[in-house]
């Protein structure tokens, strides 16, 4: 079996170089100028990878080429140090999706880089394999334990695979381990950062993790709790990593990361909602520490080579922290404001009718999320209700969105609202039929 999977990786490896576009990334506006990075790293997930050169293999080289002529273009630090996977490597957890996926990291990366990952063997990275035979090929082809503490450039790195037997993602002796490595990264700087990686959210924290949406586990969230120092990254979900709800901040902080294969949504309790164009969303997190321990975390989209938002953590080790609590953000956000002149725009086809709304706008550091329309009839009874998704998670938003139904019998007129991420809505926009 090692034979092989050496002749496979060297296949892979020289294969690799042939896949992924150069695209360099813009620099984010609201960059701090006074920020100096003495540590970058990559944190990715649900990759997905098949086969080589598939779509999960293409966007692994495109993410890395992005994130070093992003650190090529800093004169005070062009290194990264590190890229961590936080589960979902492949699709399958065959032999050839995860000797793929070494071999595509190997390839993409330079000298100066240490590649982590971890292994979801209860989701995509065990699909048709027993946990062991999964977890035997993780480390063949990765070299490390599902369950590893790494230092980094003076920072602890602690990855916890999930691996357990049955329905449980994780194993009691999983959660031990990790207060204990927790107690011993906190000990040795107790100052700085200590990123925390699992493939689940923890529940409540982070977009995509509620209690309604189901991506999230609860198994750390004891141990977690206890360090204030713990930036804790995941996947999973795939929700956007650019909705300011995927950072969260209480006891510790918590960020997640969207993925690099789809986005994922919900929307009024309905779970697992994949839009047009979803297969499109690929993100990925780009972290900066500098020397007073703030991080710096850049939202990359990776379509499009462009950062779409910045995060500034900048109180890692405070107790009970509050800036980035949903809770504080989402009484402090206004609600969208359309433009003086925004209008509606209505046609009535054959088959269907359609409104055409005009996107609104919100504060810096907010998003709208959804537009939602109210078809009524003279008494102003509704007869017909719709929401769109505003296309935030792409870098090129359109600057308008369409409702397109049947019109209903009776209808006399729509009013259409703009939604933020908070659920604060703008006043309507009217029109006639």
């Amino acid at each position: 079996m090692q034979v092989f999977v050496c002749i496979v990786l060297s296949i892979f490896t020289a294969l690799a170089g042939f896949f992924g576009l150069f695209v360099a990334p813009a620099t984010p506006k609201d960059i701090e100028d006074d920020f100096v990075p003495v540590m970058r790293f990559v944190a990715a997930s649900d990759t997905h990878v098949i086969t080589m050169g598939d779509t999960g293999c293409r966007r692994i080289t495109k993410m890395m080429k992005q994130a070093y002529a992003l650190a090529d273009k800093d004169a005070d630090y062009n290194k990264v140090d590190a890229v961590v996977f936080s589960g979902d490597i492949t699709d399958e957890g065959s032999m050839t999706a995860y000797a793929a996926f070494g071999a595509t990291v190997k390839n993409a990366l330079r000298d100066e880089t240490q590649a982590l990952a971890l292994a979801a063997v209860d989701s995509h990275d065990g699909n048709f394999y027993s946990k062991a035979d999964s977890l035997g090929m993780f480390t063949q082809v990765t070299g490390q334990q599902p369950d590893s503490h790494t230092v980094i450039n003076g920072y602890h790195f602690i990855v916890v695979s999930a691996c357990a037997d049955e329905d449980a993602h994780y194993l009691p002796s999983q959660v031990e381990w990790l207060d204990k490595e927790l107690a011993v990264a906190v000990a040795d700087t107790p100052d700085k950062p200590v990123f925390v990686f699992q493939h689940e959210h923890i529940t409540d924290t982070v977009f995509g993790s509620y209690t309604h949406e189901g991506w999230g586990v609860t198994y750390f969230t004891e141990v977690l709790n206890k360090y204030p120092q713990v930036v804790d990254i995941s996947g999973h979900s795939h929700y956007p990593s650019n909705d300011p709800r995927s950072i969260w901040q209480g006891s510790f902080t918590a960020i997640g990361d969207c993925g690099l294969s789809y986005a994922e949504f919900s929307v009024d309790g309905v779970n697992s909602i994949h839009p047009d164009g979803c297969k499109s969303v690929a993100q990925a997190l780009i972290l900066e520490i500098d020397a007073d321990n703030r991080i710096l975390v850049k939202v990359l989209d990776i379509t499009a080579g462009e950062i779409l938002c910045t995060y500034l953590v900048d109180n890692v080790t405070e107790e009970n922290k509050t800036k980035y609590s949903h809770e504080a953000r989402s009484l402090a956000a206004n609600a969208p404001v359309f433009a003086d002149d925004a209008a509606l725009t209505f046609k009535n086809g054959v088959i269907n009718a359609t409104v055409t709304v005009p996107q609104a706008s919100v504060e810096d550091g907010n998003e709208i999320y959804l537009y939602r329309i109210s078809v009524k009839n003279e008494a102003g009874e509704e007869l017909y209700a719709a929401w769109e998704f505003s296309e935030y998670y792409f870098a090129e938003r359109p600057d308008t969105i369409t409702f397109k139904f049947k019109l209903p019998d009776g209808a006399a007129f729509a009013e259409v609202v703009a939604e933020d991420v908070w659920g604060h809505q703008s006043e309507s926009l009217t029109i006639a039929f």
